[in-house]
C-alpha cells in the first residue's frame, strides 16, 4: 500500500512538472505572439508590465486560498526583493532573447543554468565537485557553442542574452539557497513577481504603447498560464522528491520547438537539435550524480 503511494506520487509530481514546463512556455509564447504585434525592443517593457498585474492578482487568489497572505513577512523580506530584483535582471535578458532568437534556441540555451549553478557552486560556495560533474560542466558549453555555431552566427551575438540570463539564474538560485527564513513557495513567487513587475513598469516610463483590447486579452491569458507554472512548481515539490522530478524539467524544450513551428514557423538547423541534446545529456550526468552525492533528494 505504501509503496503504490509512492508510486503514484512520483508519477504526479512528474505531471505537475510537465504541467508546470508546458504553463510556462505557453506563457512564454503569447508574450512573444504580442511582442510580434509591434516589433520594437522597448514594448517588452510594458508587456511584462501589464502581464505582471494580472499575474500578481491570481497568486493572491491562491494564497489567500492556502491562507499563506502574509504581506508583513513578504513586504519586509530584504531577501525576497534581492532575489526578484535577481529574477528581473534575468527576465530582462531572457524576453530580449525571445524577442530576437527563434523560440526554441532560447530554451536551449536556458538550460545552461543548472550546469551554471554546479560551477558557480563550486568556485563560490566551495562546493565539492569531483571530475564527472566538471566533465558535464564541460560538456555542457560544448553543446552550447554547438548550438550557437560560431563559424556561422546566423543570429550574430543575440544567443549572448540567454546565457546572461541563464547565469542570472544561477546568481538567484545560490542566492535563495542561503535564506535564513522559511518562506511558503508562492510567497516567494508573490514578492519575485511583483519586484519583476515594478522593475519593467519603471522601464515602461521610457515609451508608453496603446495596446488593443485582444492584446490584453492575450496578456490576461498569458499571467494565467504564468500563475499556472508557478502553481504547478509547488505542487511538484509538494508530492514528489526533487530526484524524481527534476530531468522533466527539460521537456520544454520540446514546447519551445513546438510552438516555435506552429506559431512563428521556426524549423531548428540540425545543430540545434545536436546541441540540445549534449546539453541535456551533460543536464541528467550532473542530475545523476547530485542523486548519488545525496546534494538533491
Amino acid at each position: 500500500m505504501h509503496s503504490k503511494l509512492k508510486i503514484n506520487n512520483e508519477l504526479l509530481g512528474i505531471l505537475y512538472m510537465l504541467l508546470c514546463q508546458f504553463s510556462f512556455a505557453t506563457n512564454d509564447a503569447f508574450v512573444k505572439f504580442v511582442y510580434q504585434s509591434y516589433e520594437e525592443i522597448f514594448v517588452l517593457n510594458q508587456i511584462i508590465f501589464i502581464r505582471g498585474i494580472f499575474t500578481l492578482l491570481f497568486i493572491l487568489f491562491f494564497l489567500y486560498i492556502k491562507k499563506e497572505l502574509d504581506f508583513k513577512k513578504m513586504f519586509c523580506s530584504k531577501e525576497l526583493r534581492v532575489r526578484g530584483f535577481l529574477e528581473s535582471l534575468a527576465a530582462l535578458f531572457f524576453f530580449i532573447g525571445i524577442a530576437l532568437l527563434p523560440f526554441a534556441k532560447v530554451y536551449i540555451l536556458l538550460s545552461m543554468a543548472p550546469i551554471l549553478l554546479t560551477a558557480f557552486g563550486a568556485i563560490f560556495l566551495n562546493e565539492k565537485v569531483r571530475w564527472r560533474r566538471w566533465s558535464a560542466v564541460l560538456l555542457g558549453f560544448v553543446g552550447v557553442a554547438v548550438v550557437i555555431n560560431p563559424g556561422k552566427l546566423e543570429f550574430g551575438y543575440y544567443f549572448i542574452f540567454p546565457i546572461l540570463a541563464a547565469i542570472m539564474l544561477s546568481i538567484r538560485d545560490l542566492y535563495t539557497k542561503n535564506f535564513k527564513q522559511d518562506y511558503h513557495s508562492l510567497q516567494i513567487a508573490f514578492m519575485t513577481c511583483f519586484v519583476v513587475t515594478i522593475f519593467f513598469g519603471l522601464l515602461s516610463i521610457y515609451k508608453f504603447y496603446d495596446f488593443s483590447l485582444k492584446d490584453i486579452l492575450i496578456l490576461f491569458i498569458s499571467a494565467f498560464f504564468l500563475a499556472l507554472g508557478y502553481i504547478f512548481s509547488v505542487a511538484t515539490i509538494k508530492v514528489a522528491l526533487v530526484s524524481v522530478t527534476s530531468t522533466f524539467r527539460y521537456s520544454v524544450i520540446l514546447w519551445g520547438i513546438v510552438y516555435g513551428y506552429f506559431l512563428f514557423e521556426e524549423i531548428p538547423v540540425t545543430n540545434t537539435y545536436i546541441g540540445a541534446l549534449i546539453i541535456v545529456i551533460s543536464g541528467l550526468i550532473i542530475i545523476s550524480r547530485q542523486k548519488k552525492i545525496g546534494v538533491i533528494k
